[in-house]
């Protein structure tokens, strides 16, 4: 079958695999079928020279990125092109090591390609130039039914799930015409049991209705090019309070802005004198109960050093002052107390440059994302700050933190019983951006099994249960606020306890003792 499919169309298959899986089509089943030509065309390649089959792989593997993650290209297009041919890149680095080994020890080594992509995944996620999008157990945020087992082993379990179907459909199309029944009788055994598996962790999962909260999450919509960080900030906020209002009432207990709501610059040491900060208290008087997440940029001046006092301050008209930028989350209790936790998950490019401890010279080199920002990197925090007062317990996920499943469980970890995400989607236009991180949270609902309220600027802000339902959503270009009675609860899943690397060790270690176990009955 495959030996008769031209080179050409198998470098292009992926990508259309890939894309007809991904949300926002989800159509699952062709994940498992997304490496199969790829397969195919490294065997093809054996006994040519690795220059022509990383040329393929390359090329094949570059359009898979396009075809999930061309949007970038709306807000910034060197990034998009430099994120493009990196991550295509970093890609090759799995296949590359299994042909290596497919050379010396045979077809068996195909066990060993899991472990490999396995790897490539865990170590891309721990880096400057992380980029977490393509994770393949992110392709099936569209089936949430399918992977409530993500609360045991997390997106790294999902990629082992999809990687080991695309083998055992392709070792099924290498076996003799007779034995061909075996293998698609057990492939749609494994999804069956996966299913009737999912279903019953599905209908048992009971939840704790013991601490309900009331939650508000508004929707602002501010075109983030030429009106967000362009009209006064007074104005934006008069108008976000508008709409939050109407959803607002005496028994809301959380109300949630997004990222950068509050853009003037909020000085950390001088906090109780910003004037952003004394509307939001003049504001939240009116609701006896109310507490107040909202996204905003702060900045924090250091004054009379020669010295510079962080790795990311820079310097001020006066040589001897420093000052650092902050993508922040603020939370203002009903007793207008203030607590704040800054982004610590940085975008490369744009709220970071990478590797800027080895290569100074090249923090100049960043990328501004809006007309009014300085090129930079950003000031993070470096612990996981859970945002407490009385029963609320808030994990602040800043828009690109909630893709990362384990910075997720840390605030889970610390005592988080509710996940809130805050994020600005509009820098990227109307693309499939919008569906795509919206389900990535149904994930985070399900690792954790906590509620998830979704605050965005521009869609889709909405909440889900920790069953990975999406309720109450918004449409994507409204000005809304939307108000959910969710359940609050402190208990904390297998894959939250043990976290990403237990998981890789046990996965990794099975797909070895498979390779070994193949290699033992060949000889």
């Amino acid at each position: 079958m495959l030996n008769k499919i031209p080179n050409g169309f198998l470098m292009l298959f992926p990508a259309v695999f890939f894309w007809l899986g991904w949300p926002p089509n989800s159509i699952f089943i062709a994940l498992f079928f997304a490496f199969i030509p790829l397969f195919e065309l490294e065997k093809r390649s054996l006994n040519k020279r690795g220059w022509v089959f990383f040329g393929q792989l390359y090329l094949s593997l570059l359009l898979w990125n396009i075809a999930i993650s061309w949007w970038v290209w709306n807000s910034t297009p060197i990034g998009a092109i430099t994120m493009l041919i990196l991550n295509t890149l970093f890609m090759c680095f799995p296949w590359l090591l299994f042909r290596f080994f497919h050379k010396r020890t045979g077809d068996k080594s195909i066990y060993l390609f899991i472990v490999f992509w396995l790897l490539y995944e865990f170590m891309h996620h721990r880096w400057d130039l992380s980029w977490p999008w393509m994770t393949l157990g992110n392709g099936l945020a569209g089936v949430p039914w399918l992977v409530q087992w993500y609360d045991i082993t997390g997106t790294l379990g999902g990629t082992a799930f999809v990687l080991g179907m695309n083998v055992l459909i392709y070792k099924w199309m290498q076996l003799p015409t007779k034995r061909n029944l075996i293998w698609p009788v057990a492939f749609f055994a494994f999804i069956f049991l996966s299913s009737i598996f999912n279903a019953w962790k599905f209908s048992n999962f009971i939840e704790n209705k013991k601490m309900p909260a009331n939650i508000v999450v508004m929707q602002s919509n501010f075109d983030p090019w030429n009106e967000k960080f362009v009209r006064p900030p007074v104005d934006l906020m008069q108008e976000m309070a508008k709409i939050s209002a109407t959803q607002l009432d005496s028994n809301s207990d959380l109300l949630l802005w997004p990222e950068t709501s509050l853009t003037a610059g909020i000085n950390i040491d001088y906090m109780d004198l910003d004037p952003s900060i004394g509307f939001l208290k003049t504001f939240r008087n009116k609701y006896p109960k109310l507490n107040i997440l909202t996204g905003a940029d702060m900045e924090k001046y250091y004054n009379h050093t020669k010295n510079r006092p962080s790795k990311t301050a820079r310097k001020t008209e006066s040589p001897e002052n420093w000052w650092d930028a902050f993508n922040s989350a603020i939370f203002l209790t009903n007793k207008n107390k203030v607590q704040y936790y800054h982004k610590s998950i940085l975008v490369p490019g744009t709220e970071q440059m990478p590797f800027v401890e080895l290569f100074p010279v090249i923090e100049t080199m960043a990328i501004s994302m809006d007309k009014n920002s300085i090129s930079g990197s950003l000031g993070k925090s470096d612990s996981h700050v859970v945002f407490c007062h009385e029963k609320l317990k808030v994990a602040p996920a800043i828009c690109y933190e909630g893709i990362y499943g384990g910075h997720v469980g840390e605030f889970v970890n610390k005592g988080a019983n509710l996940i809130a995400i805050i994020t600005n989607d509009a820098w990227w236009g109307n693309t499939p951006i919008y569906t795509q991180h919206l389900f990535y949270g149904r994930l985070r609902a399900i690792e954790q099994r906590k509620w998830v309220a979704r605050s965005a600027n521009s869609g889709i802000s909405g909440f889900i249960d920790p069953t990975g339902n999406i309720l109450n959503a918004a449409r994507k270009f409204d000005k809304v606020a939307l108000k959910q009675t969710v359940y609050l609860n402190d208990y904390r899943t297998i894959y939250s306890k043990i976290g990403d690397v237990w998981v890789l060790i046990v996965i990794c270690g099975i797909c070895m003792a498979m390779f070994i176990n193949r290699k033992i009955q060949n000889k």
